[in-house]
């Protein structure tokens, strides 16, 4: 090896120590410095897990809706749920979603039944979304398929549909 070579290979090496000397230190400075305590508003916490907040999904069991139309039918209800919850329910939409925007599906057997769930979840102040379909698929325009009820803490929601057997 001639001068230069060596020269430039001894100097690279020492950069390279030199980088990794200053990087292992400002890790260990960065590792070593206390980190800011998380506000408990961001923390992911169950409150009270005897009274989970959910959002029960009633569907008509009569229509014999095929599985992809009931899964587009409930996802318009969550999303109409989580909607009118953030204009009317804010604090209990923020609940909702601490415990994992838990939905549980429940089967009704005709649009009375239906009907009568939104009826008494309206009469305990409960929110509720009743989906209409657009009619283009499987059922006629107007059809009333699913109720969103809630979301609400689970002892409420099981007065309303505590009765019902899951879809």
């Amino acid at each position: 090896m001639d001068l230069v070579t060596n020269s430039i290979l001894s100097s690279s090496v020492a950069i390279f120590s030199l980088g990794t000397v200053i990087g292992a230190s400002s890790v260990y400075c960065l590792m070593r410095k206390p980190k800011p305590a998380v506000p408990t508003s961001e923390r992911f916490e169950f409150p009270d897990l005897k009274n989970e907040y959910r959002l029960i999904l009633a569907i008509r069991n009569d229509l014999k809706m095929q599985k992809g139309k009931v899964g587009a039918q409930c996802g318009h209800a969550s999303v109409a749920a989580y909607a009118k919850a953030m204009k009317l329910k804010p604090k209990t939409l923020q609940r909702w979603m601490q415990y994992g925007g838990t939905k549980i599906t429940v089967k009704v057997d005709s649009e009375a039944e239906l009907l009568e769930l939104d009826k008494r979840a309206k009469t305990n102040d409960i929110l509720s979304c009743v989906v209409r379909d657009a009619g283009q698929t499987q059922v006629a325009p107007g059809t009333r398929t699913v109720v969103a009820i809630g979301p609400a803490p689970k002892s409420e929601l099981d007065q309303i549909t505590g009765h019902l057997k899951l879809y």
